[in-house]
Order: structure tokens, then sequence, then C-alpha cells
């Protein structure tokens, strides 16, 4: 396998091919596991912790758990979901202990302007973002894990349901409540959004 590898780049390699090399205990496989999910880990457990330097912790954290646990891993789910797993734990894990402590803070991301948007725009999307972030916050945590997973990350129902160890029905059921909440939010005098593209 290693022989094999050696003579690709890591974008032939697949998900299996690099949990391989982690088993091996090999760091190349880690590094190209990173490379492709660190990106949707850090989005989807900044989402649910509302704090960038919170998710970047966790993230790395995952890829820790990961080369730990990688030897628990069965097969039954792609590795990508594997590891929203581990990152949706590890986030609900993270928001227990800052329960007992304090309340989550909701950071705006500082993200790049588009090339040619201008300040009202950068304005408006910022506002937007932090409309969408407070609304969030106000999801239980099961609805906010399963929305973020469908609507930010596009995992099918099934995967989110390997996911997050429930039903297909259970993962419907949250999605559901969570985007008739967030209505009732947004028709209380928030500003219109849409989950898919804020």
């Amino acid at each position: 396998m290693a022989a094999t590898l050696a003579m690709g780049t890591t974008t032939d390699w697949t998900d299996l091919d690099c949990l391989k090399l982690v088993r091996e205990g090999d760091p190349r496989g880690a590094e190209a596991l990173f490379d492709r999910f660190s990106g949707p880990l850090v989005r989807f457990t900044d989402r649910m912790l509302g704090s960038r330097a919170d998710a970047e912790e966790v993230t790395q954290e995952v890829f820790l758990k990961m080369i730990d646990r990688v030897e628990q891993y069965d097969g039954r789910a792609s590795v990508g979901s594997w590891l929203f797993a581990i990152a949706a734990n590890a986030s609900r894990d993270r928001l227990r202990r800052s329960r007992r402590g304090s309340v989550v803070p909701i950071d705006v991301l500082a993200e790049v302007p588009e090339p040619g948007e201008s300040a009202h725009d950068r304005l408006h999307a910022k506002e937007q973002r932090t409309a969408v972030r407070k609304a969030l916050s106000k999801l239980s945590e099961e609805q906010r894990e399963a929305l973020i997973l469908a609507r930010y990350h596009g995992l099918p129902y099934a995967d989110i349901a390997r996911t997050l160890s429930i039903s297909e029905g259970a993962v419907k059921t949250r999605i559901f409540r969570a985007m008739e909440t967030l209505k009732a939010l947004f028709s209380e005098g928030e500003p219109r959004w849409n989950a898919v593209r804020s």
C-alpha cells in the first residue's frame, strides 16, 4: 500500500487510503486528511460553538483523536462522516464545559471581502452573519448539529444519521424543528436570511 501511494500525489489517494496510512503510522495520511477536512470541520465547529478559536482547538482535537482511535473506524460510514461525528461529540463536550463557567460567545468570522464588493455590501453581509449566528445559538444542540451538517456541509440525511448515531427520521425532525424555530425568530423582526448561503 505505502509503496503504491508513494508514486501518486495525495490528491490521488482516497480517504480510505489516507486512513490506512494513519493506521500504518505514516504521517502523510493524517496530513492529507487534515488538508481535506480541516476547513469544513472548523466551519462546522465554529457554527456549533460560536467561537473561531474554540473551533480551531476542537478541530485539532478531532485529528488527534482520529490518529489515536484509527483502529475504531469500522467502515460503516464514510471517513468524512466519522470525522464529523468526532467533531460533533467534541463540540458537545466543549459546550457542556463552557456552560458551567460562562455563556458561549457569538463571534463573527473575519472573512476576506469579495473582489469588487462595496463597504455597504460587506457591512450588510456581516450583519446577516451576526443575525444567523445569534439565531443558531438559540437552537438546541441537537437541532443545530443536524441543520449545520445538512445546510452548510451538504451531508445527506443518511450520513447525518450515522454521524449523530440517530435515525434518519430523527434527523428530519430535528431539521424541521430547527427551521421552524429560525422562521419564527426571523419573522419577529430579524432580517430575512437563507440558511444555505449565510
